[in-house]
């Protein structure tokens, strides 16, 4: 697919004024590099609410602005995480998703916008990118690019908390931000998954262990543990902490090894280990090399810790849950 129009909305938090000329260079490179025209901007990316001020705009507003975006552009990015994405599913009606499932845009986004990526994956079985979108450095804009062609792109995991598994393994990748994921899984009829097909990636911030807990025991009520393929985890910060280091803090790892001790046990028991493997850099304030996770594309995880992501398993043309 080529990517003739692209644009920026903000469906939830708004961009300080100060990060306006990220967002430029941003588009410049995307610009460049695809060879598009000049890219759209919502008008709320600098706004707040006069109500809710921790919102770009009240909710009819933003919608308009994704509606117009899923029927006019290409390439869809979301620039700030926040709060207030969510808003905007109950606005989306069939209508929408099935121009989204004809059309075909692909979208960009981090944080808050986990919820809204997973929900496009889910309704219409389309691939969309986990990826802090203003904070491309050289080699960030590579890897994103690559994948927005349809390329392979490669990392490399830190450490296995289980026992590595003995040969490769591979699967669709789910996830982003385990609060906004597990809110997404939080409804009155939740969305049903395959999760045997999956891969759960998360990362966390502002997070003790009280509310790792709370998330983990959602995850387990909707079955997660029980049936996914492996595990990735990216950082997983404490209040008052950043999460540029270079692991998830101790106690976060300690904890989920913890809480999960019963699942590994059992599902080593049934003959179907489940492998969890922590990454370096995929999070929230990660400097370099940050992770760019294709959900509800394709990600095939080696013994060596080698990760490697495709927007689409190589030969399919569509992607489909079963």
């Amino acid at each position: 697919m080529s990517y003739e129009k692209i644009g920026f909305i903000a469906p939830s938090t708004c961009l300080s004024i100060k990060e306006k000329p990220v967002l430029n260079r941003t588009a410049r490179f995307l610009k460049q590099a695809l060879g598009v025209e000049e890219p759209y901007f919502s008008p709320h990316l600098f706004s707040s609410d006069a109500e809710i001020d921790h919102v770009t705009a009240p909710v009819e507003a933003r919608a308009e602005v994704f509606k117009k975006a899923i029927r006019e552009l290409d390439l869809i990015i979301s620039v700030a995480g926040g709060t207030g994405a969510e808003d905007l599913v109950r606005k989306i009606d069939r209508k929408d998703l099935r121009i989204i499932r004809d059309r075909h845009p692909l979208f960009v986004g981090f944080s808050d916008f986990t919820f809204l990526l997973n929900e496009i994956y889910y309704a219409c079985r389309l691939p969309v990118i986990y990826f802090p979108s203003l904070k491309v450095g050289k080699g960030d804009f590579r890897n994103l690019l690559a994948l927005i062609n349809g390329d392979e792109i490669l990392y490399r995991g830190a450490t296995w908390l289980t026992p590595p598994p003995p040969r490769r393994f591979s699967g669709i990748p789910l996830g982003g931000n385990l609060s906004t994921f597990v809110n997404f899984l939080n409804r009155g009829v939740p969305p049903k998954f395959n999760w045997k097909r999956h891969i759960l990636f998360f990362e966390d911030i502002q997070v003790d262990v009280e509310d790792l807990h709370r998330l983990l025991a959602a995850l387990r009520r909707h079955n997660v543990f029980a049936g996914i393929k492996g595990i990735v985890i990216g950082s997983v910060s404490p209040p008052g902490r950043n999460s540029s280091s270079k692991r998830p803090p101790k106690d976060a790892v300690r904890f989920i090894l913890s809480y999960l001790a019963d699942i590994i046990k059992e599902r080593r028991r049934q003959g179907r280990p489940l492998p969890i493997l922590t990454v370096s850099n995929f999070g929230h304030d990660i400097r370099r090399n940050r992770m760019a996770v294709p959900i509800g594309g394709h990600v095939t995880i080696s013994r060596s810790k080698r990760i490697s992501f495709r927007l689409k398993k190589r030969g399919s043309a569509k992607l489909s849950d079963g």
